[in-house]
């Protein structure tokens, strides 16, 4: 497991390229932040996307039940295992982080 801080330089195409490799998979939102708390946005989604867009300078996350902007994103740092990604933290401009947790869908059984 490896988790790195992503240069701003590299943002985009970053998230570009997971946006590609990322099979089906569920996905969990919280909010964390000294005067709120944990804030659970979603925790069962289906993940439909993840990007960051230079222009407004957005990083968002689309699910089966939101849609999860961040603008003007501080920093941002991601967690691998085994070459795939598993959980992105997002700095926001309040501080406050914001926790992307992925899991992949259970496989059917053979037949």
């Amino acid at each position: 497991m490896t988790t790195r801080k992503l240069e701003r330089a590299e943002w985009r195409q970053y998230f570009d390229g997971v946006a590609k490799r990322l099979p089906s998979m569920r996905v969990g939102v919280s909010i964390l932040g000294d005067n709120i708390g944990v804030q659970l946005e979603t925790e069962n989604g289906a993940l439909l996307g993840m990007s960051y867009d230079s222009n407004d300078e957005v990083f968002e996350v689309a699910t089966s039940n939101i849609a999860h902007r961040v603008p003007k994103p501080k920093e941002i740092y991601v967690r691998e295992e085994g070459g795939r990604l598993s959980s992105v933290e997002v700095i926001a401009q309040d501080d406050t982080k914001q926790i992307i947790e992925l899991r992949a869908l259970p496989s059917l059984p053979a037949s």
